[in-house]
């Protein structure tokens, strides 16, 4: 019989194969794989009472985070019982509702400042190129309307320096899609391309972590928050993440290269 981990394995294998990204369900999975071996759970024990015990929501977690863990587990209890294994599946209308946020829209000084805190980075211990890759990753979120995982996971062959083109894999609609670059952004991407071309050299992902994968959500969300926190003025208490770079906004017909 499987262990638990390789069952979870093996639906991540089939979410891959049908076009999804292991990446929005692995984090959410190993978790409640710990939490069933820490019980000596296997499988055959995932009833109803087990499953909604880890349903319930998390002190200080918010709706979204709760929604998106617990819609991890459901497909994976899904893939089980399509598999002929008999466990409880939590239904849809027991998901919390998604939070409902309005962007920010950022004004053109914040801009100015945001884009002016990422090229004054320093290298850092923990992110040592931090200061060489969020310059070019959060204007290229921002001038191309880039999802911010979709510039995470920007593969340097997904770039055509010669046409200006990006390929965007895997996307939201789970469909790939080109974006066009200006002149201005196409040499900024050339200029980080050649300049880092020593220290990324074999790296598949075009802003790669120390360990050659894409960063992941936490660390992008935690280092914009941090530009945000410097950039913004002191009397704006307003909250903004990384995705509103990305929304529509007639300031992008400004630059700010």
């Amino acid at each position: 019989m499987k262990t638990f981990n390789e069952y979870i394995e093996a639906m991540l294998l089939y979410k891959e194969s049908i076009g999804y990204s292991r990446k929005s369900y692995e984090y959410d999975l190993m978790r409640f794989c710990n939490y069933i071996v820490t019980k000596q759970l296997d499988v055959s024990d995932l009833k109803e009472e087990i499953v909604l015990s880890w349903c319930s929501r998390w002190e200080s977690e918010s709706r979204t985070s709760a929604r998106r863990r617990i819609q991890s587990v459901r497909e994976l209890l899904k893939y089980l019982s399509a598999i002929g294994i008999d466990c409880y599946v939590i239904p849809s209308s027991f998901l919390p509702r998604p939070e409902t946020r309005t962007p920010y829209i950022f004004t053109d000084k914040e801009l100015q400042s945001i884009f002016k805190e990422c090229d004054d980075l320093l290298p850092n211990k923990c992110s040592p190129n931090r200061h060489l890759i969020l310059p070019v990753l959060l204007r290229l979120i921002f001038f191309c309307g880039l999802r911010p995982n979709e510039g995470r996971e920007l593969q340097s062959c997904d770039i055509d320096f010669d046409k200006g083109i990006l390929l965007v894999r895997k996307n939201k609609s789970h469909k790939e899609r080109y974006v066009a670059m200006s002149d201005d952004v196409l040499q900024m991407c050339k200029n980080y391309h050649t300049s880092n071309a020593d220290i990324f050299t074999g790296n598949t992902y075009f802003f790669p972590s120390p360990n050659g994968l894409p960063y992941n959500r936490r660390w992008l969300s935690g280092q914009f928050r941090m530009i945000w926190h410097k950039a913004r003025a002191t009397s704006n208490e307003a909250s903004a993440v990384v995705y509103d770079l990305s929304y529509p906004n007639l300031n992008k017909i400004r630059t700010f290269l």
